[in-house]
């Protein structure tokens, strides 16, 4: 994603040529140097969005490292040795990944690329990047919910109880939890 007109032939040709069904792309690109990020609502990125619209495919933004120096600055009162094993957890799955690929989200928004590509359709995993805990409120509605694991950086068993809880609490009607279990995914990706 450094290179937009490249990224979005890239994806044309995994489309078109060998029925990819979507992308998976970080929430941000890190500048060669590894300590600057470009996130993707600047105008640069408008011939990426533009063949994602056209091609009326998904684009999974996944959370991804953050800058060499997020990961291995370890801050001062950490104990010395732990101090670059605790710095690298909180910079990446133990924290960090989270609010800043929500955070990409957030700025996809506001920098208009859905009003500009309104067809765009984006997945956000991991309970939607904390984006939800930090809004006001939220339209969160079933047919926009798709169950999925972690896999291969986690296992099932978490994701199968929580979806038989979901069953057994009634919590969804059984057309909305078939939904969720595999039509939704089904719909979105066109399988």
């Amino acid at each position: 994603m450094a290179l937009p007109a490249e990224a979005a032939s890239q994806l044309k040709m995994c489309v078109n040529k060998y029925g990819f069904v979507g992308a998976l792309i970080d929430p941000y690109a890190v500048q060669p140097s590894g300590n600057k990020y470009r996130f993707y609502e600047g105008r640069e990125y408008v011939v990426f969005w533009h063949a994602v619209q056209d091609l009326n495919v998904p684009v999974y933004l996944h959370p991804s490292f953050p800058s060499l120096d997020d990961v291995f600055t370890p801050g001062e009162l950490y104990p010395q040795e732990d101090s670059v094993a605790t710095s690298a957890g909180l910079a990446t799955a133990g924290w960090d990944w989270h609010p800043r690929t929500g955070l990409s989200s957030l700025r996809l928004c506001a920098g208009g690329v859905f009003d500009r590509f309104p067809e765009l359709q984006i997945v956000l995993g991991h309970m939607r990047e904390m984006v939800p805990f930090y809004l006001w409120r939220s339209d969160v509605v079933p047919e926009e919910v798709m169950y999925a694991v972690d896999y291969p950086f986690g296992g099932n068993a978490a994701g199968t109880a929580f979806m038989k809880e979901l069953c057994k609490r009634k919590l969804v009607s059984e057309k909305e939890f078939r939904g969720i279990a595999s039509e939704n995914a089904k719909k979105l990706l066109r399988l």
